[in-house]
């Protein structure tokens, strides 16, 4: 494992509360590699717990209130989000049982009680070693140690989206402003044709005055 990488988390199961303490205070005193231990007390905490954290190995015991650990296990192991998340079960239902069973459930390790800290240590090691390339292609919650989910992009695009939103009303009020102003210049254009009309008429009138005034004058003479 990498030295630098972040503390690989590990959720510990146990409805027994000392051997749940006993357990989670011995993996907190590992230095290498280091842990990040959350703890449950029972299945369905353990199940909420492992969905929220996305956990790195589980470690669980079989006989707990709600959802026992083979059901929390297959749980994990349908779960696309957990695919990389190692599972040791920790129990004291017989090594020959835990042989038979565990794997059925997609365990990846057992380990009996009572045992010694040094055959624990070495099935922790070996399950995080084995699920360690899948553990650096999933990004983990912003409550871990190594950062944020692939979630975090998100604004961005949504952000893009409302710019977008905003361009459009201000092409539609450019289109506008140039209908405005099409609308504007025949409108002149209209208006300067009527004055043309009007003096034209108005010049007619005057020339039919003119030569009307001319006729009367002929017929004095």
């Amino acid at each position: 494992m990498n030295a630098h990488a972040a503390p690989a988390v590990v959720l510990v199961a146990d409805d027994e509360p000392t051997m749940l303490e006993l357990v989670s205070r011995h993996l907190r005193s590992i230095e290498q590699p280091k842990l990040e231990v959350l703890e449950a007390s029972d299945g369905d905490e353990a199940w909420r717990l492992a969905r929220e954290r996305l956990p790195d190995l589980v470690v669980l015991d079989v006989m707990m209130p709600g959802m026992s650990g083979w059901e929390v296990c297959r749980k994990i192991r349908q779960d696309a989000s957990l695919a990389h998340t190692g599972v040791l079960m920790l129990t004291g239902i017989g090594e020959s049982l835990n042989e038979t069973t565990s794997p059925l459930f997609g365990a990846d390790e057992y380990i009996d009680k009572p045992f010694d800290f040094e055959a624990l240590d070495a099935k922790i090691a070996s399950v995080l070693e084995k699920r360690s390339a899948a553990r650096e292609a999933v990004p983990r919650p912003v409550g871990n140690g190594s950062g944020g989910p692939a979630k975090a992009a998100t604004p961005a695009r949504s952000k893009s989206k409302r710019v977008a939103k905003k361009a459009k009303p201000a092409a539609v009020k450019k289109r506008q402003r140039k209908q405005g102003k099409q609308k504007k210049h025949k409108g002149s254009a209209k208006a300067e044709k009527g004055t043309r009309v009007m003096a034209a008429k108005k010049g007619a009138k005057k020339g039919a005055k003119k030569a009307k005034k001319g006729a009367k004058k002929g017929k004095k003479k």
